[in-house]
C-alpha cells in the first residue's frame, strides 16, 4: 500500500480544523518552508503523523488511509482503550506530543519487541526497563535527600517548594 502524503498533510488540516498549511506547520512543530518540502517530495517524516495523532486522538491508520475510524476512541463506541472519553484520551496523548523524534522513534522499537511473537523477549525487555526506571527513580530520591540535607527546598508540581 502507497500512502499518499499531499492526502495525509489534507487530513491532518481538516481533523485539526486548521485552515492552511502555515497553521498546520506551526502545529507540527516546523516551518512553512518544511511543510512545503515535505509536500514537494511526497513524504511526511512519520515522527510528526505519530504527533500529529497523538496531539489529536487521531487514528494514525485514518490519517495514512483516510479509511476506519478517524479518531482512536471511535474504536471502543465513543470510549478508548482504558474507557476514556474522546476528550480525556486526547488531553492524554498531550504528554505524548511532547516527546522528541528520538523518543518516538525508540517508543516504536520498544512496541516492537513487546508486540512480537515471542513472550519471553518480552518479558525480559519489561524486566529491564522497571529495573532501569527503579535505579532511576532512587538515584532521584537520593539527589533530593542531599539536597534536603543541605537545607535546599524542592519544587513542587505545582509550581512551590516542597519541604523535606
Amino acid at each position: 500500500m502507497r500512502v499518499n502524503h499531499t492526502d495525509v498533510i489534507e487530513r491532518m488540516k481538516r481533523a485539526g480544523g486548521l485552515k492552511n498549511d502555515s497553521r498546520l506547520a506551526r502545529a507540527l512543530g516546523v516551518t512553512p518552508q518544511a511543510l512545503s518540502n515535505y509536500k514537494k517530495r511526497g513524504k511526511v517524516p512519520s515522527d510528526l503523523i505519530l504527533k500529529f495523532a497523538g496531539m489529536n486522538g487521531l487514528s494514525v491508520d485514518w490519517l495514512l488511509t483516510g479509511e476506519g475510524h478517524r479518531y482512536l476512541a471511535e474504536r471502543e463506541g465513543g470510549k478508548g482503550a482504558a474507557g476514556a472519553s474522546h476528550g480525556e484520551v486526547a488531553r492524554g496523548f498531550a504528554k505524548f506530543a511532547a516527546l522528541t523524534p528520538d523518543e518516538l522513534i525508540y517508543i516504536g522499537k520498544l512496541l516492537r519487541i513487546m508486540r512480537s511473537s515471542d513472550s519471553s523477549t518480552s518479558e525480559v525487555l519489561k524486566w529491564s526497563i522497571d529495573a532501569f526506571l527503579k535505579a532511576v527513580e532512587s538515584s532521584g530520591d537520593e539527589k533530593t535527600k542531599g539536597r534536603c540535607e543541605e537545607g535546599i527546598e524542592q519544587p513542587s508540581d505545582n509550581g512551590g517548594n516542597e519541604g523535606c
